[in-house]
């Protein structure tokens, strides 16, 4: 990659904290697959197009176990964990896949959706009770997210106070100094060690101990392995959530004729929150992978041991998919979802993200027929360095 010069740095700072960057839409249609530099000053290659994007999460020459070669690229400064399925490729992410796949059944996740619904109620009882404005992402999204995530893994929702400092410094990618966010790192994982000995000794039906059954029954996953899942389903379980379930508010507050439709047919919610998931969703992230070969990815030659970060979230405005891709269009056609993934790596809780949105954000507009943003539209913040972006804050009045 030395002979090239790259088109920018990712992630870049949002000008419209609604829109990504403009860059990442140039770069789709002048050079798709292009060089760039990640926060870490390493280089990179960023994928643009829905196709190209669908490639690189799916075809095994983009691995992501080779992240622990030497001298392979960084995203993030915080090291990456071995033990994690975010960080395995097949066979041994097929395996634990498989196992981690009982806990998100649609059995399951049908079975959480009366406790989604007592949650989602409460919290907005809590809201009518009080104050007639706040951040909607601390009285309402995140609270919402963290107790549903605590009940599917099992983890005491009274630590919420602890799940929220370590995400912070987990995703972000330069708010806090490296050694802060490795401490982090590690002092979820010995949270979760310790979990599994309390779920040992007091089982439920949650995640943890139903790894924690097979592996005493069966020899895995490992200890190690149950920690990695733990870790990576309680961050990404609830910072996501967060991030869309208060994108979407905004986006349907922004598009009162949309906002009208869904009040009139509440049975849109379903396609409501597929457009929500398609605008707001983490866009990529910090999951790169590493070429095992030199790959020809849309007319562009990646060569071997190159990082390449396919962005789901520029995919997901790609215009030869979704015509007038920034438009919120809740009945629009074309349903194609890469916002979740593609591939080995699809997200494991998409099934449980979809019911949790569309009822929080039912419930929400249905309590608050008055819900409004509190400040202009522009004055919003976005996290624009945090792996997975998200907002600061997301001021809003339902009084």
């Amino acid at each position: 990659m030395s002979e090239h010069i790259p088109r920018f740095t990712y992630p870049t700072k949002r000008t419209d904290p609604l829109v990504p960057p403009d860059v990442y839409a140039q770069a789709q249609r002048e050079e798709p697959v292009c060089p760039i530099t990640l926060a870490t000053g390493d280089p990179a290659w960023f994928v643009a197009r829905h196709e190209d994007v669908r490639t690189a999460l799916s075809d095994r020459r983009f691995s992501r176990e080779a992240l622990f070669r030497p001298g392979a690229a960084r995203a993030q400064v915080v090291e990456p964990d071995p033990d994690s399925m975010l960080t395995m490729d097949p066979p041994r992410h097929t395996r634990l896949r498989k196992l981690a796949n009982r806990a998100f059944s649609p059995q399951r996740v049908e079975r959480l959706r009366p406790y989604v619904e007592q949650v989602a109620a409460d919290l907005l009882d809590a809201m009518e009770a009080g104050p007639p404005a706040g951040d909607l992402a601390e009285v309402y999204a995140r609270p919402l997210a963290l107790r549903v995530i605590c009940r599917t893994l099992g983890v005491p929702f009274e630590d919420y106070d602890r799940f929220g400092a370590w995400s912070d410094r987990f995703m972000s990618l330069t708010k806090y100094p490296p050694e802060e966010i490795n401490q982090a790192s590690q002092d979820m994982r010995e949270y979760f060690a310790q979990l599994i000995g309390l779920r040992r000794a007091e089982p439920g039906d949650d995640l943890i101990s139903a790894l924690v059954q097979i592996h005493d029954e069966e020899g895995e996953p490992s200890e190690a392995e149950i920690v990695g899942l733990g870790t990576l389903v309680l961050i990404a379980g609830h910072d996501t959530t967060v991030t869309v379930l208060c994108g979407g508010t905004a986006t349907l507050l922004g598009n009162p004729d949309q906002l009208a439709l869904l009040r009139a047919n509440p049975a849109l919610f379903p396609d409501a929150v597929e457009e929500v998931v398609r605008l707001n969703g983490p866009g990529g992230g910090t999951a790169i992978r590493i070429t095992t070969s030199d790959v020809n990815l849309g007319g562009t030659v990646i060569p071997e041991g190159s990082a390449v970060l396919a962005s789901v979230g520029t995919a997901s405005r790609d215009p030869e998919v979704y015509p007038e891709p920034d438009r919120y269009l809740i009945q629009r056609e074309n349903r194609t979802q890469v916002a979740f993934g593609h591939g080995p790596h699809f997200c494991i809780g998409a099934g449980l993200a979809r019911v949790e949105l569309a009822i929080g954000m039912r419930a929400l507009f249905d309590r608050f027929p008055l819900l409004r943003l509190a400040v202009p539209p522009e004055q919003l913040r976005w996290k624009d360095f945090a792996a997975l972006g998200g907002w600061e804050e997301l001021p809003v009045a339902w009084g």
